[in-house]
């Protein structure tokens, strides 16, 4: 009885462990196999959604072909599936949970083991109360499972109904993240935690990336950030200075043109965790495209013309009307004329209420 529940405490942990794998559940599944002398082992799980997610040991060659596809070209909305009709945390065999006389659910079988030798099973189904649900299967080929197999198995539906309530809110948050992390790169905005000497300690995934384009801004051979521009540079140094010692200061540097960066120069938090403790924490934003794009969104969304949406794009940046007239080879009163026609198009009541909404529309993303 001890080896038994030494065992089972194994598949436990196995299974609580898998909830965070790439793919879930590997190991959980080749201990079970183990254990029932199983031919083979396999999971499927379904969060609130229709979406499937196989892993089966061992693995097929079949299991790199989209199994949500092929169920869907196979079965449709078909509700005569025998998975469907599962009642929860029971074990069945198969002869319960397929009959073979029935063609739908003969072909169910095959796309469900993928293995036409298979001739014994036990399967089980588990759901969970947000909607998520694991359908387990255990096949052999050659002799049938005893009860101890089955009991086994049984034992374990309410750690299975935990780890699919576990993975499908895992899920749900992976879903939430790519989403806002789509955002912020689209956004462009980044951040780095400085040092004293402007080395950098630790930073973002996007500021990461505009240190290895490197055009506005660099990391030295000795790790510090380096703007290109030289005024950028002075204005870093003497912020640094500042905040060695000890003064509450915050600063704004422009980085880049084209396309458009900045970047603002603040006090670190005062709760940091760990043993971090930057001088400094710099934030970054700008334009991922072109200026040329960024006016073919702005035209599109509010009806301009390109030249109004270039000069449009401009005026967001803060250039006066008649630095915008010489940038974009027209006459002052040229220019004064299109920003009127921007104003009325837009809706908007002048050059601060124009920055307002560029800044919050969808050109932001782009």
């Amino acid at each position: 009885m001890a080896v038994i529940y030494s065992e089972e405490h194994d598949l436990v942990a196995a299974l609580h462990r898998g909830t965070l794998g790439a793919p879930p559940w590997e190991e959980f599944l080749e201990q079970l196999r183990r254990r029932t002398a199983a031919d083979y082992a396999r999971l499927l799980f379904q969060g609130d959604h229709d979406w499937l997610q196989s892993v089966r040991i061992p693995a097929v060659d079949d299991d790199l072909a989209d199994i949500n596809e092929i169920y869907r070209q196979e079965f449709g909305n078909s509700q005569a599936l025998p998975h469907k009709a599962m009642r929860p945390n029971r074990v069945y065999s198969l002869d319960e949970f397929i009959d073979s006389s029935d063609p739908l659910q003969s072909r169910f079988k095959t796309l469900f083991m993928q293995d036409p030798d298979i001739r014994f099973a036990r399967n089980m189904r588990v759901t969970e109360p947000n909607g998520g649900q694991i359908w387990i299967s255990l096949g052999r080929k050659k002799s049938d499972f005893s009860a101890s197999d089955g009991a086994l198995l049984g034992s374990l539906a309410n750690h299975l109904a935990i780890a699919a309530g576990t993975h499908a809110e895992l899920e749900r948050q992976r879903l939430k993240a790519g989403i806002s992390a789509d955002a912020i790169m689209r956004l462009n905005f980044g951040w780095f935690m400085l040092d004293g000497s402007g080395r950098i300690i630790d930073m973002s995934e996007q500021a990461e990336a505009l240190v290895q384009e490197a055009q506005s801004l660099r990391k030295s051979p000795d790790g510090r950030l380096i703007p290109e521009q030289a005024d950028a540079q002075g204005i870093l140094r003497k912020f640094l200075k500042l905040r060695q010692a000890g003064e509450s200061v915050v600063r704004s540097v422009h980085l880049s043109d084209e396309p458009w960066l900045d970047m603002l120069l603040t006090n670190p938090p005062a709760d940091l965790p760990g043993a971090l403790q930057p001088v400094a924490i710099a934030f970054v934003h700008g334009e991922r495209t072109s200026s040329a794009e960024r006016s073919r969104h702005l035209a599109n969304l509010f009806g301009l013309t390109l030249q109004e949406a270039r000069l449009a794009l401009h005026i967001s940046h803060g250039v006066t009307i008649r630095e915008a007239a010489t940038l974009l080879g027209l006459t002052h009163e040229t220019t004064r004329l299109y920003s009127k026609r921007i104003y009325a198009k837009t809706g908007t009541r002048g050059q601060a209420d124009l920055v307002r909404l560029i800044l919050a529309s969808i050109v932001a993303l782009t």
